[in-house]
C-alpha cells in the first residue's frame, strides 16, 4: 500500500511538472507579446460578441467562446485560456501514455519532450494567437488521444471516456467550419468499433445521446444570436478557389476566348490578375481594392457567379495539368518537406490591427528585450533548412507520423495504430481543394499529430519485443520447472489475496503439473502473498482483464513447449483433484477442449444464474448443433492446437462464445464431471447489472457476431 502511494505521488508530480512547464514557457510568450496576438478575423469575432450580432462567416461557437472571454478582461483572457487548454490536454496525453507503458525512462522522456515541444515557435506563438484554428487543433489532439485509448482498450471505452471523446469531436465540428465532417466521421468510427468489438448496447446508446446532447449545447449560441437572419458572406470559399485557379490560367498564359476574357476583366484587371497571381498565396488578388468581389458573390450576383463557374470548369477540363500544378504548389506546405522560404502563418505583432482599431490591440510587452530575443530565435530557426523543415513545415510531421504509425502497425500487429493519423488526414482532405494560401495555422493539427504519435512510439517501443515477452522478462518468478511435464495450469488472479494461497496449495497437493499465476495488476496485496510464498507468476503492469491474462498464459505455454494448458480460477472454487481427469481426455485424444462441468451427471439447480446458463447452452446448440451443459465453467483444458489458436488470434476469449466459435471450426469439446466449491472470500465481479450485460453480450456474440466470423 505504501509503495502504491509513492507511485501515485510520483505520477502526480510528473503531471504537475508537465503542466507547469507548458504554462511557464507559453506564459513568457504571452507576457512578451502582451496582451496576445490577433488577426482581423479574431477582431471580428470579438466585436461580434461585444455587439451580440453574430454572423456565420466564422463558427458561432468559437466566436462566442473567445469573444466573451475577451469581454471579461481583454485579449489576454482567451490567450491565457488557450494556454491552459493545451497544458491540460497535453498533460492528460502524457498521463494516458504512462497508464499503458509506465517506466522511469518514459517519465523522463515525457518531461524532456514537453520542454522540447514547448519551445517550438508553432506551439508557443499559436497558443497566444486568438485564431479559430487553435482551439480546433487542441480538440483534435484530444480526439487522437481517445483513439489511442480505443486501440489499447479494444475500443471498450468507459462511459466517462465516451463523453469526453464525443466532446472533443463536437468541438472539432463547432470550432471550424471544415471540422463538421471530421468530428462526425471520428465519432461514428469510434461508436461502430466500440459496438462491434464489445456489443454493449448501453455504451452505444451513450454515444448517441452524448453526441446529440453536446451538439445541441454547442449550437445554443447560434440558435440564440443568429435566429433567422444569416448575413451574407463576403466571398464564398468555393468562389475564392475559382478566382485563384483562374489566376493560374492567366499566369500560364493559356488561350482564353475573348468573351471570357472580357468578363474576367470586368471582375479584376487581367494584367493585375496575371501578375498578382503567385502559387503560395491569393492575398495579392483578394485584398486588392480593384478586385470586384460582389460581381461573383452568389449572394449579390447569381448570374455573375454562374458565369464564373462556367469559365472555371471550361478551362479546368481544357487545361487539367495547369489546375493540378496550381493545387500541387499551393498545397506543398503539407506534402513537401523540402521547400525553403519565408515563414507563413506566425504572427509576431498587432501593428496593422492596432492601427485600424485605434491602438486597442497594441502589444505592450513586459520586456521588449525578451520579445526581440524570441523574434530572433524564431528567425534563427529559419536560417537552416533542417531546422526550418522541422519547425515550420507540417509535411515533415505528416511523414514522421505515417512512418511511425506504420512501424507500430508492423511491430505490434495492429493496423488500428494507423487510425492515429485519421484526424490529421481528414483535416488535410477538407483543405486540398479550398486552400488559398500556405498558412501554418490551417495545418497546425498535423504538427500536433506528429508530436503525439512520436510520444506514443517512444512509449510503445519497449513493446516491440511483444508486450507479453517484456512482462515475462520484467515480472517473472517461475521457480524450478518440473521435468517431463507437458501441462501448464494458468491461474488468472485479480484481487485474490485471500484465496490464492489455498488455490495453489490445492494444485500442488493433487497434481505434479506446472502452474503460473497471472497477476492482473491486483489492487490488493495479491502480489505480496504470491512473492511471500515464492509462487510462480507473471505480473501484468496494468489491469488488462481476464482475456489478456489467459492469452498471456497461452503465449507462455506455447513458447515453453507445453502441450496442454488448463484454465483454473484463482478464487478457490475449482478443485484440483479433477485436473488429471481433464488432462486424460486430452492425452487420450478424446477432445481438443475438456470442460470441467458440474452438470454431466447432476441436474442444474433452479436459479437466475442457471437460467442464464441454460439460455447460453441453447444458443450454442442452435449455432453448433451440440449441447454444452455447463458453458460458463471457467475450468477448461486445451490441447496444443487450441493453444496456438489463442496465441495467433487475439480476439479469442475465455468465454462461452469462443467455445461455440471453436466448435464451429471443428474443435472437439468434451465435458468432464467435477465438483466446485463456494467462494470463501471476496465476491464475483458479475453483480446483477453486470451479469445482465454479460449475458446480452455473450448471447449476441454466439448468435450473430461470432457466428459470422470467418
Amino acid at each position: 500500500m505504501k509503495k502504491e502511494k509513492q507511485i501515485k505521488k510520483k505520477d502526480y508530480l510528473i503531471d504537475i511538472s508537465i503542466f507547469l512547464i507548458i504554462v511557464a514557457i507559453f506564459g513568457v510568450a504571452l507576457l512578451s507579446f502582451y496582451p496576445g496576438l490577433v488577426s482581423s478575423d479574431g477582431v471580428d469575432q470579438i466585436q461580434q460578441a461585444r455587439t451580440g450580432e453574430y454572423v456565420d462567416a466564422h463558427p458561432i461557437a468559437h466566436s462566442f467562446v473567445v469573444g466573451n472571454l475577451a469581454k471579461l478582461g481583454g485579449l489576454w483572457v482567451p490567450a491565457l485560456f488557450q494556454i491552459l487548454v493545451f497544458a491540460f490536454v497535453w498533460t492528460y496525453a502524457m498521463k494516458v501514455l504512462r497508464k499503458y507503458n509506465d517506466s522511469k525512462k518514459l517519465r523522463f522522456f515525457e518531461v524532456v519532450f514537453t520542454i522540447f515541444i514547448s519551445i517550438m515557435p508553432v506551439n508557443f506563438m499559436f497558443s497566444i494567437s486568438v485564431l479559430k484554428d487553435i482551439l480546433y487543433s487542441y480538440a483534435m489532439l484530444l480526439s487522437i488521444i481517445y483513439i489511442y485509448i480505443g486501440i489499447k482498450e479494444n475500443w471498450n471505452y468507459s462511459y466517462t471516456q465516451i463523453i469526453f471523446l464525443v466532446l472533443s469531436n463536437i468541438m472539432v465540428m463547432k470550432f471550424r467550419h471544415n471540422g463538421l465532417p471530421i468530428g462526425a466521421i471520428i465519432i461514428f468510427m469510434c461508436l461502430v468499433l466500440n459496438f462491434v468489438k464489445n456489443k454493449n448496447w448501453k455504451k452505444l446508446l451513450t454515444f448517441i445521446i452524448a453526441t446529440i446532447a453536446l451538439y445541441e449545447i454547442f449550437s445554443i449560441p447560434a440558435k440564440i444570436y443568429l435566429k433567422q437572419q444569416k448575413a451574407p458572406t463576403e466571398t464564398n470559399v468555393l468562389t475564392s478557389t475559382k478566382i485563384y485557379v483562374i489566376g493560374s490560367f492567366l499566369h500560364e498564359e493559356v488561350e482564353i476566348e475573348p468573351e471570357d476574357l472580357e468578363f474576367l476583366d470586368s471582375i479584376y484587371d487581367i494584367e493585375l490578375w496575371k501578375n498578382n497571381y503567385e502559387h503560395y498565396s491569393g492575398s495579392l488578388i483578394f485584398f486588392d481594392p480593384v478586385y470586384k468581389q460582389s460581381m461573383v458573390n452568389f449572394e449579390y450576383d447569381k448570374e455573375g457567379n454562374k458565369k464564373l463557374d462556367e469559365i472555371f470548369w471550361k478551362y479546368t477540363l481544357r487545361y487539367p495539368f495547369v489546375t493540378i500544378k496550381h493545387f500541387a504548389f499551393v498545397n506543398s506546405i503539407w506534402w513537401s518537406p523540402y521547400e525553403f522560404g519565408p515563414i507563413i502563418g506566425l504572427m509576431m505583432d498587432n501593428d496593422g490591427i492596432a492601427f485600424m482599431n485605434g491602438g486597442e490591440y497594441d502589444t505592450k510587452p513586459f520586456s521588449g528585450w525578451v520579445q526581440w530575443r524570441i523574434r530572433d530565435y524564431i528567425e534563427v530557426l529559419g536560417w537552416s533548412q533542417i531546422t526550418y523543415m522541422y519547425n515550420y513545415r507540417p509535411a515533415v510531421h505528416l511523414i514522421i507520423g505515417f512512418v511511425l504509425c506504420c512501424i507500430l502497425w508492423k511491430r505490434l500487429k495492429k493496423f488500428s495504430y494507423m487510425l492515429l493519423m485519421l484526424p490529421s488526414v481528414l483535416n488535410i482532405g477538407t483543405y486540398i481543394l479550398l486552400i488559398s494560401s500556405q498558412d501554418l495555422r490551417y495545418f497546425y493539427p498535423t504538427f500536433l499529430t506528429g508530436f503525439i504519435v512520436f510520444a506514443i512510439y517512444i512509449a510503445e517501443k519497449n513493446n516491440f519485443i511483444k508486450k507479453e515477452e517484456k512482462i515475462v522478462n520484467d515480472e517473472l518468478n517461475m521457480g524450478e520447472k518440473k521435468d517431463n511435464q507437458n501441462v501448464l495450469i494458468i491461474v488468472p488472479a485479480y484481487n485474490e489475496s485471500l484465496n490464492i494461497e489455498k488455490t495453489i496449495k490445492d494444485i500442488k497437493e493433487h497434481s505434479n503439473y506446472d502452474y503460473v499465476i497471472i497477476n492482473d495488476c491486483s489492487k490488493d496485496n495479491t502480489l505480496e502473498v504470491i512473492k511471500k510464498n515464492n509462487f510462480n507468476y507473471l505480473s501484468l503492469p496494468v489491469n488488462y482483464g481476464l482475456t489478456s491474462g489467459i492469452q498471456l498464459g497461452m503465449k507462455y505455454a506455447l513458447e515453453n513447449g507445453y502441450d496442454i494448458a488448463i484454465q483454473f480460477d484463482g478464487d478457490g472454487q475449482h478443485q484440483a483433484v479433477y485436473l488429471k481427469d481433464l488432462v486424460k481426455e486430452i492425452e487420450d485424444d478424446n477432445c481438443d477442449i475438456a470442460i470441467g462441468s458440474r452438470f454431466v451427471t447432476e441436474k442444474k439447480p433452479k436459479s437466475m444464474r442457471m437460467l442464464g446458463s441454460n439460455i447460453i447452452s441453447a444458443c450454442i446448440k442452435i449455432t453448433t448443433g451440440k449441447k454444452i451443459k455447463d458453458p460458463t465453467s471457467g475450468m477448461r483444458a486445451y490441447n496444443r492446437n487450441v493453444i496456438e489458436k489463442f496465441v495467433k488470434d487475439s480476439s479469442l476469449t475465455p468465454e462461452p462464445d469462443t467455445i461455440a466459435y471453436l466448435m464451429k471450426k471443428g474443435k472437439r469439446v468434451k465435458e468432464v464431471q467435477v465438483q466446485m466449491s463456494d467462494r470463501e472470500f471476496g465476491e464475483s465481479y458479475l453483480k446483477p447489472l453486470r451479469a445482465a450485460e454479460y449475458m446480452t453480450n455473450i448471447i449476441l456474440s454466439i448468435l450473430f457476431f461470432r457466428n459470422f466470423q470467418k
